[in-house]
């Protein structure tokens, strides 16, 4: 008995060793595959993969220093994987180049092995359903066709300062709108996503006039899609947007309310972070009423209830969503201009006719997460850099410029962008993307002390 025992210790032992050992031949060979990607500056085209390729690598380290061997193993192998991928790509690109040739897109990421994840890095472009070129197509938050979903391309549409922008990770328009009857600033930035101080100062208007039915704005729907996923949701607070994948395609942005900035010791409105799945859905909801909200009906001299019966008066509107974490519903509203602001109790409020479109996609057990992400980078095709910039409205950023610095980093791009023009957007806080990119009569500027970088006229 006593034999056996010490057989089988010896046994594990032995594959213990072994997985550790070929763990780390795979890590090694990771190491010196990632030096010979490092070396070379990631054309703008590929600077997508070379992030996924860091990326999957810290994972893969952390992993180890957690002692999970064996699922370190598999993403030092993915590593090893993307980096030769990489290099094919970036040969193909030189020779293209060299004979004149226009390069070849990237390679969709359906193409790129798969390390078993949900979740895709925040890198991945959207693919855009009806369209196997992702690279020229953008679908705007909203659409004139009431009841559609219109996935339109910026192919050929033009910048008003830079010419056409077309980016894997820019989604929306800019479009000319035909004011509706009964339509307020606030209704129509709730519509559309768009923050409605921004429209009264792009058309000039007097936000304290009311808008004129029939006239024409100039509206920006675009914005940066912050992460991806293979499949489910993913909801940006800063930016107020919920966004939709199925089968690695954007199939949805739409936007969203959120929980209001109030967090004391004894009451929080904030809509948390974190991962969760829809455990239920529901149409015509009853709402039953938590003791928190209760208390605040109390304190504000209002009727306490204890819950609402599905009709015109229920605040959760006609569907709901039921998420993992506790008492966070997606839901619809009876209060459309509470769209695109943070006047909830913590809820993703969905506009009545949104929340109709996405009802029906989204099933039991899919999974998402609520990400906090104020600053996003995307850059396009032809190598410019965007940046788009929201409040932090919850607090949680210690400094927008670090934040700012953090993922221009993850794009190899810091040495890419005038510091002036980030310093502007980031004071500005448009939530709108913004080219930030170095013109060409100004030198790569170096950092400075205080952590900024100093541009030079070039000679």
């Amino acid at each position: 008995m006593r034999c056996g025992s010490l057989l089988v210790i010896l046994f594990s032992l032995i594959t213990v060793t072994a997985c550790f050992a070929e763990s780390r031949s795979y890590r090694d060979d990771a190491l010196s595959a990632m030096e010979a990607v490092r070396k070379s500056t990631p054309p703008p085209p590929l600077a997508a993969e070379y992030a996924s390729i860091m990326d999957t690598f810290s994972r893969a380290e952390e992993l180890t220093r957690q002692n999970s061997v064996d699922e370190a193993g598999k993403l030092y192998h993915l590593t090893l994987l993307k980096c030769s991928l990489y290099e094919k790509k970036v040969k193909a690109l030189t020779t293209s180049s060299t004979n004149g040739e226009q390069p070849p897109p990237p390679v969709a990421p359906a193409d790129v092995p798969s390390d078993g994840s949900p979740e895709t890095t925040p890198d991945t472009p959207p693919r855009i359903p009806g369209n196997d070129n992702p690279r020229k197509v953008s679908p705007p938050p909203d659409t004139a066709a009431a009841g559609k979903s219109s996935f339109t391309s910026n192919e050929g549409e033009e910048d008003a300062d830079n010419g056409p922008v077309s980016s894997r990770l820019m989604i929306g328009e800019k479009k000319v709108y035909t004011v509706k009857k009964r339509q307020s600033l606030r209704t129509l930035g709730a519509k559309l996503g768009v923050n409605w101080r921004t429209i009264a100062r792009d058309n000039n208007l007097d936000p304290s006039q009311p808008l004129e039915p029939g006239i024409k704005l100039h509206i920006n729907t675009r914005r940066i899609v912050p992460k991806t996923r293979t499949e489910g949701i993913v909801i940006n607070i800063p930016d107020r947007t919920l966004y939709f994948f199925r089968d690695r395609k954007l199939e949805k942005a739409v936007p969203v309310g959120l929980g209001m900035p109030t967090n004391t010791r004894t009451v929080s409105w904030q809509t948390p972070t974190g991962k969760f799945r829809i455990t239920s859905k529901v149409k015509d909801p009853t709402w039953f009423v938590p003791p928190s909200i209760q208390k605040e009906m109390k304190q504000k001299g209002k009727v306490v209830q204890v819950k609402v019966p599905p009709g015109k008066r229920n605040p959760l509107g006609r569907y709901a969503l039921k998420t993992s974490m506790s008492g966070i519903l997606i839901h619809g509203t009876i209060r459309p201009a509470s769209i695109n602001t943070f006047s909830s109790h913590g809820c993703i409020r969905v506009h009545p006719a949104k929340i109709e479109e996405i009802f029906p996609d989204i099933r039991v057990n899919t999974g998402g997460e609520i990400i906090y992400q104020p600053v996003k980078v995307a850059l396009s095709d032809d190598g410019r850099v965007f940046l788009e910039v929201h409040g932090d409205v919850y607090r949680r950023i210690k400094n927008l410029e670090d934040e700012a610095k953090g993922q221009l980093n993850r794009y190899n791009a810091e040495n890419k962008v005038d510091w002036d023009k980030v310093r502007s957007s980031l004071r500005r806080k448009s939530g709108i993307p913004e080219d930030v990119t170095l013109t060409e009569t100004e030198e790569p500027g170096r950092i400075s002390k205080n952590g900024g970088a100093v541009t030079t006229a070039s000679q």
